[in-house]
């Protein structure tokens, strides 16, 4: 008889196992986890890729700030050169150097025809060179020369012993102020010898000196300015004779200096204060410069000639222990050393500034009177006193007159000394009040026009068509000396 079972009694096969917990762990859990893992890493994909792509976007829009500021920084590095570069210029065109203010645009680091200002002012400065005239007749320019100013005047005029001197040799600040604004007006242009003079080498060797035309506006006429005796001497500030400015004196600048940036002169006033101020030719010719640039031709200033005995603008660099057996009392070696070192520094600052500084003999002598024997001596000691300070000079002007030769042509022994302690350039007198240059080819001479307070009252006709002498003279002067 056939039996039956229901399941729960269905004997168990021998040969089948029971489940491990791995295989149920396979069988029931595995699936879910992987399903899980797989989902996570979905996630993690899809999340990792959502910041990869912002990231990559932040890194895009950080690239285009980087390179928009870059593109900034660089557009307004180009307009701050612009700038600079037309201002520069300007100073150029100013002085009426076009083609030095052309050649600084034309140095643009940049494209030059983007920025239309830059063409602008090529063109406009074109167009003014194109204007210019020549000037072709070096001894028509007239070379206006002047002795120290007088700051003080209330002084000066009553300085025991020189007073008559005084009044009769120099002018005073106020009136060299007024002459400058009058030939300003009157259409004249300071020039320097490098205007209208070139130098060859010729087939021996030697500079050959020659005449070349000047280009200047239309209406503008050349001038030349001298300065002698720029030593602030002795006689003229120091009335006890202790080698120091003191109350007393004439009422003269005492020094003249450089602070880096600007000229100014140092003076002992009527109280005995020592005071610095524009009470000179330099100071004030630079401040009316500044104010009317185009004053000055291709940036031409003065000459400034100076004597050695007395020191060099005021800077008392004479070899005192030899000249004066007492002022090593009083300034001694340290304050000498000093005072050469000062002084060098000013006159570098000088002729950077385009002032010429030239001999007026080494203890203001005649050379016409003198003799061989002392012009060589003289001159002796200005290049063992001075040369190592000023540094070597071309330009000799003469002291009280003493042009060699007149007007006479220049040789014999005493122009060989000249030549042979390097000087080319010689400025006298014009003892008529009308300029002259003549120009050799071994040498450069002018006449000098000298603004003196006896010339500006006696012979104002020599300055017609420059000043009006009757308007420029000091009222308190007084009787002049003739």
């Amino acid at each position: 008889m056939e039996e039956h079972f229901n399941e729960s009694q269905r004997p168990v096969n021998p040969r089948r196992k029971s489940r491990t917990q791995m295989q149920v762990f396979k069988e029931a859990y595995l699936p879910a986890i992987i399903i899980a893992v797989a989902a996570i890493l979905t996630i993690v994909f899809i999340a990792g890729s959502i910041t990869r792509a912002s990231q990559k976007k932040n890194f895009e829009k950080e690239a285009i700030a980087a390179s928009e500021a870059a593109a900034a920084a660089e557009k307004a590095r180009m307009e701050q050169e612009v700038n600079d570069l037309i201002a520069k210029a300007q100073g150029y065109a100013d002085q009426y150097d076009y083609q030095a203010a052309i050649d600084v645009l034309n140095s643009f680091s940049g494209d030059i025809s983007e920025y239309l200002q830059l063409n602008d002012k090529i063109l406009e400065y074109e167009r003014a060179e194109k204007t210019m005239v020549e000037w072709t007749d070096p001894s028509k320019i007239p070379n206006l020369s002047f002795q120290l100013l007088i700051a003080d005047p209330a002084r000066a005029f009553k300085y025991a012993g020189w007073s008559n001197s005084i009044n009769k040799n120099f002018i005073t600040t106020g009136e060299f102020s007024k002459i400058l604004q009058q030939l300003y007006e009157n259409g004249y242009v300071l020039v320097d010898f490098d205007d209208f003079i070139t130098t060859e080498t010729n087939t021996s060797g030697k500079t050959v000196y020659k005449a070349k035309a000047m280009r200047l506006p239309s209406g503008k006429k050349p001038i030349m300015l001298t300065q002698t005796n720029v030593n602030y001497n002795y006689y003229l500030i120091d009335s006890d004779n202790d080698h120091k400015a003191d109350a007393k004196g004439g009422g003269f600048a005492s020094k003249l200096l450089w602070d880096g940036q600007n000229f100014t002169c140092e003076m002992v006033d009527a109280t005995g204060k020592t005071v610095t101020g524009d009470y000179d030719l330099v100071p004030i010719l630079e401040k009316f410069i500044a104010a009317h640039p185009d004053f000055s031709y291709h940036g031409a200033r003065a000459n400034l000639a100076l004597t050695g005995h007395n020191g060099l603008l005021g800077y008392r660099t004479h070899p005192a222990y030899e000249e004066h057996p007492e002022a090593s009392k009083i300034f001694g070696q340290a304050e000498y050393e000093k005072a050469k070192k000062d002084a060098a520094t000013v006159i570098n600052a000088l002729r950077d500034r385009g002032y010429i500084v030239s001999c007026y003999t080494y203890s203001n002598i005649s050379y016409k009177d003198a003799d061989l024997a002392l012009i060589q001596s003289n001159l002796q000691s200005w290049k063992n006193s001075v040369t190592p300070i000023l540094g070597d000079t071309q330009v000799l002007t003469y002291a009280q007159g003493g042009d060699i030769a007149g007007k006479g042509a220049y040789s014999g022994n005493k122009y060989a000394a000249l030549q042979k302690f390097g000087f080319r350039y010689y400025l006298g007198f014009c003892e008529d009040g009308k300029p002259w240059t003549i120009i050799e080819k071994d040498y450069v001479r002018q006449g000098r026009i000298m603004v003196s307070g006896a010339n500006l009252a006696y012979h104002s006709d020599w300055f017609n068509g420059m000043f009006k002498a009757s308007t420029v003279l000091d009222q308190t002067r007084g009787t002049i000396p003739q």
